[in-house]
């Protein structure tokens, strides 16, 4: 255990010098000021605008930064070659994976929670500004929603780390993103992939889109951006089970890398 905690120690560190990191966290940063000046369009959507824009901000940058560190997670030990001098100490390989991950998902919790707090911050100036229209307008201030959304998409950040770690493991980081970012969409849209399915006649469609729908992460799962403006029913069940469900899929996504990195040789 000890092991695990100082390669997510050094993975951390690794991911908070490198330049795109902060390139990405200033630019989500921005995105989410940006949202105060989009908000004097219109009086009425002052609270929407806002949580919306701020939200899909932090949903955007997240995901890029979970794809684009994670397949360069395993890519760089390789590349650098530093894998045979980790592994010629006691260093075994799901260690070594496990540690990564745990790294790289420390490092988003970090920039999710800041990110959040800034948002809060903004949200919240705008609600001491407008506080009544924004309660006879919208119904409420829905602080729980909007929480519960942010930790939504932290979620959905942890489960897209563990795909990229899956194709970081033996691909290259190219197609690594490539194919990540195809199962990210996948998973957004595993609704309407579904929906094809049920209305088309092709037994061959029918066949994969369930294949699709069945294996590959419900990403739709984590979306509350409708919830934090509008309001919604965020119960303990809720969270709970979403929960439950990105630790499970974590679980066999991390199992899944750590079984294809073993079998891996290096030259």
């Amino acid at each position: 255990m000890n092991r695990i905690l100082v390669i997510a120690q050094n993975t951390f560190k690794e991911a908070v010098r490198d330049r795109i990191l902060y390139s990405l966290i200033l630019f989500a940063i921005l995105m989410i000021i940006s949202s105060l000046v989009f908000s004097t369009i219109s009086a009425e959507q002052y609270n929407k605008i806002v949580k919306d824009i701020g939200l899909t901000a932090i949903s955007l940058f997240g995901i890029m930064i979970s794809i684009f560190l994670g397949m360069s997670l395993v890519h760089k030990e390789i590349e650098k070659r530093t894998v045979f001098n980790i592994f010629s100490k006691p260093v075994r390989r799901f260690e070594f994976i496990t540690g990564k991950y745990l790294g790289l998902s420390f490092t988003l919790f970090v920039i999710t929670f800041a990110m959040g707090l800034i948002l809060f911050l903004i949200v919240l100036y705008v609600e001491l500004q407008h506080g009544r229209f924004i309660e006879y307008y919208y119904g409420g201030h829905y602080f729980l929603e909007f929480f519960s959304a942010i930790y939504f998409e932290f979620l959905e950040f942890i489960v897209v780390i563990g795909i990229a770690l899956i194709f970081s493991s033996f691909t290259t980081p190219v197609l690594a993103v490539l194919m990540t970012f195809l199962m990210f969409a996948a998973g957004r849209f595993s609704s309407d992939i579904k929906l094809l399915g049920e209305n088309t006649n092709n037994l061959l469609v029918k066949i994969i889109t369930e294949f699709i729908y069945r294996v590959i992460p419900n990403l739709e799962k984590f979306d509350l951006r409708s919830e934090a403006v509008y309001g919604g029913k965020i119960t303990f069940n809720l969270i709970f089970y979403t929960t439950a469900y990105s630790l499970i899929y974590v679980f066999i996504l991390l199992i899944l890398s750590i079984t294809i990195f073993e079998k891996r040789e290096f030259k």
